[in-house]
């Protein structure tokens, strides 16, 4: 798989690099810092809440943790001027502060001290979440019941890789979603931090203890159980508000400001760039009439049962089924729907079914609400391969918390959120599904369902092979492969596959998993020591294991958090995923250029200055774009063939808006009114017997967005073409130097790209890396349309047997 003649393509991430022996030690020694030792007679909690209410409305950055061998607090200040803060511990005696010294082995803490002394932050908010966190205002949301503000808690943690000199600074975050407190509430006793805007309209954190409030509302954290339902997506270019909203727009500034206050003090941050190269795709988008499914490598199921455990029956079963029958026509999928007999949802355990047999649930509830059906499934998915589907079409595309159709009840005494539905929930119709964006969505949900049944009936019936059911997998899920991932060891047996608990802390997993690692060469000890040599980090993997519980609870969680490929040829070669504790954002080129272009294309200008020159004009606007390479020979022949019905109908569309008394528009809009038009004109003019359009070309109005940037004098390109050229967005990529591959979107992108794609690093424990084997096994479309992206796809066959296990860890195919 060679790569050599291929272009290299750069991708900035959020997470920097310094390298410890370029470190100005002079200037790093600026930074004052002092060191207040903690009794551990008390709770790391009782020392947060403590240290919480003493310290953090008053802007010092601070850190808890341990300097020669003593429990305590980092805190810097400002100049050796300035006397560090007076700090009472819970008695009410003064903690006696020592000045800390710089040396090299305080670089972490330096560096992490640092990041909490960002200017930046202090524009928007001012004083700390929790352990010192600053807090970054995102923005503000409000509705009939309550306003509130998004903001996001900021850190850094640091890693030294084996050179011991290079350190990786993770920027990390976590949503801290802030709503106004009842006055009521707003008191010494509320648990959650409270913060209050100052005179100058800059968020400050208010400790009732500490201080008059502010006049103005109290603001408080949202529990984070009543807020998961909302994620900010990665990449909005929808309008310009939106894009500066995404992720990378609000880490970038971020990043640049650690990187300038770092080297204030020393530190030469660079931010970690990916080189890039495309990998060869063995998974293509398929779309058109003829090719509707979307993962056609699955051998999708012929029959399937339908229990239909519907809330409301306001539908009968059989009229359900039409729209379901509808949507597998229409994606060209050929399993056909039995329905079941009607069955009460406390009796369905007692249904009989045999292994081959594959169940349909039909479901019209939000996850959790009252009386909600869901878990009446919970022992018949342990017996046969079961997979539900919610068909609610108010679910189907909308929040029915949002609209109001579910409320979310709070309960003081028990601080639980009940969703309780309106009695409009359930009273749905048939006709509900006629819409378009319905219909999609439950083609798209259906999909989806066939596919992930179909993967539960090859691990229930031990009579499917894995080659008939994953035919595209058959040269790579063989007996010559193991992975390792999630708690689970994966293999093939006579062409089925084994899964096997890998928890080394139960002897008779171990003893299990060392039966087919023998034939590798190696056992689960041999592994384990084998990762701690190669380990690609200065600390050792122990350290990982740090946290609560007792010793094997720590090593059980370590060895499920590993993926491990190990793959025997010639020779037996181990690859080992990087645990990575926070994914690092990617922070693709040319933010600042994208969103001017979008305010550009956002500004609404008065409709005679979107009068279109005479047709020679644009001609020579044409020629120019081809000449210059903009335009293909092909598409500006298409423009010009046009070019006579694009004026006409953009006139027309002027002149209807002059009517509507319209005095100005944005272009978007503006060519929404004029395309409309244009397509009813070209539909018009097709040969008889031929299918009308549902949309102009994407490539007949990405050519007329050039020439219209010519004519306006403004960039009105479609913006998606700055998303296709960030690597990684599309396709398959690889940096051979470090070790990262990214797995971009199947299908073109969209304006909203909600997920960011999968960045995963890998590193060969023992023998070379092979990326044809490890492309081959994360480039599939069953895995590639989940939310498992980037892992390899037995982390999928894992995950449905664990559904299929409830939380149990029982072996599949094991043969001792």
């Amino acid at each position: 798989m060679s790569n050599s003649n291929q272009i290299v393509r750069e991708l900035p991430l959020s997470h920097t690099i310094y390298l410890d022996s370029e470190i100005d030690a002079a200037k790093a020694k600026k930074l004052v810092v002092y060191h207040y030792p903690l009794n551990k007679s008390y709770r790391w909690k009782e020392w947060q809440e403590h240290l919480d209410t003493e310290l953090s409305n008053r802007y010092y950055p601070y850190l808890m943790r341990s300097y020669k061998g003593q429990f305590g607090l980092f805190v810097a200040v400002d100049s050796e001027t300035t006397k560090p803060p007076v700090i009472l511990n819970k008695d009410g005696m003064d903690i006696r502060p020592e000045k800390v010294q710089y040396s090299a082995e305080m670089n972490p803490i330096w560096i992490r001290l640092i990041m909490r002394k960002v200017s930046a932050f202090g524009t928007h908010c001012k004083g700390s979440h929790t352990l010192g966190r600053p807090l970054l205002k995102i923005d503000t949301w409000s509705t009939k019941k309550s306003t509130g503000v998004n903001a996001i808690s900021l850190d850094c943690r640091t890693q030294q890789h084996r050179d011991r000199n290079t350190t990786e600074v993770v920027l990390f975050h976590e949503n801290v979603p802030l709503r106004v407190l009842d006055s009521a509430k707003a008191n010494a006793e509320h648990r959650s931090s409270m913060w209050v805007y100052d005179k100058n309209n800059v968020l400050v954190r208010w400790i009732p203890k500490k201080g008059e409030k502010p006049s103005g509302p109290v603001y408080s954290e949202i529990r984070k159980n009543k807020n998961k339902r909302k994620q900010r997506a990665f990449i909005d270019l929808s309008n310009a508000d939106a894009f500066k909203g995404s992720w990378p727009c609000l880490l970038k500034p971020i990043q640049d400001e650690l990187i300038d206050k770092a080297q204030e003090y020393g530190f030469n941050l660079k931010p970690k760039i990916l080189n890039l190269r495309p990998l060869p795709l063995k998974t293509k988008y398929k779309q058109g009439p003829k090719t509707r499914n979307t993962i056609p490598s699955v051998a999708l199921l012929e029959k399937v049962l339908v229990l239909d455990l519907r809330f409301s029956k306001n539908i009968p079963a059989e009229q359900m089924l039409l729209p379901l029958n509808k949507a597998l026509s229409e994606k060209r999928i050929n399993t056909q729907l039995h329905l079941l007999p009607d069955c009460a949802p406390q009796n369905i355990d007692s249904l009989e079914f045999s292994k081959s047999d594959s169940i349909l649930v039909l479901l019209d509830q939000y996850p959790g609400v009252i009386e909600d059906h869901y878990p009446f499934t919970t022992k018949l998915r342990t017996k046969v391969a079961c997979q539900h589907i919610n068909v609610n079409p108010y679910d189907l595309d909308g929040d029915s918390i949002e609209a109001k159709l579910i409320n979310e009840i709070s309960d003081e005494e028990s601080d639980e959120t009940y969703l309780v539905p309106e009695d409009e929930y359930y009273n749905y119709a048939l006709s509900m599904f006629e819409t378009d964006s319905k219909m999609e969505a439950l083609k798209r949900n259906l999909e989806i369902v066939i596919k992930e049944l179909s993967i539960k009936h090859l691990l229930h019936d031990d009579q499917v092979k894995l080659s008939s059911m994953l035919p595209e997998e058959r040269g790579v899920l063989t007996e010559e492969l193991v992975v390792i991932t999630d708690g689970y060891l994966f293999t093939a047996l006579n062409d089925r596959p084994v899964l096997i608990p890998f928890n080394p802390t139960i002897s008779e997993h171990e003893k299990n998993c060392d039966l087919v690692l023998g034939k590798f060469n190696t056992s689960v000890k041999q592994l384990f020591a084998l990762l701690s040599k190669e380990w690609p980090y200065s600390y050792q993997p122990q350290v990982v294991m740090q946290g609560f519980g007792s010793d094997a609870e720590k090593y059980a969680r370590f060895a499920r958090r590993q993926t491990i490929v190990i793959h025997k040829a010639e020779s037996v070669s181990i690859y080992y995923q990087d645990p990575k504790y926070d994914t690092p954002h990617m922070l693709p080129n040319h933010l600042a250029e994208t969103l001017q272009e979008l305010q550009s294309q956002n500004i609404s200008m008065p409709l005679k200055q979107w009068q279109l020159p005479e047709r020679d004009v644009l001609e020579e606007h044409i020629n120019e774009l081809k000449e210059e390479g903009e335009l293909s020979e092909k598409s500006a022949n298409t423009l010009l063939m046009q070019l006579d019905d694009i004026r006409t109908c953009w006139h027309e569309a002027l002149g209807t808006l002059w009517q509507e008394n319209r005095s100005s528009i944005e272009y978007k809009e503006l060519k929404q009114h004029a395309f409309k038009a244009l397509l009813g004109v070209m539909n018009n003019k097709l040969p008889e017997g031929e299918m009308p359009k549902k949309i102009v070309s994407s490539s007949l109005s990405g050519s007329w967005a050039k020439v219209a940037s010519r004519v306006f004098g403004i960039p009105l390109q479609d913006i998606r073409a700055w998303l296709r050229d960030i690597p990684g967005i599309q396709r398959l990529w690889h940096d051979p130097e470090q070790g990262y591959y990214i797995v971009g979107s199947l299908a073109p992108p969209k304006l909203q790209l909600t997920r960011q794609p999968s960045i995963r690093q890998w590193h060969a424990l023992q023998g070379e890396m092979n990326t044809e084997l490890l492309a081959s096994l994360i480039d599939v479309d069953w895995v590639r349309s989940n939310q498992l992206a980037g892992n390899p796809c037995v982390a999928l066959l894992v995950r449905r047997w664990r559904d299929c296990q409830n939380g149990k860890e029982e072996a599949l195919g094991l043969v001792t």
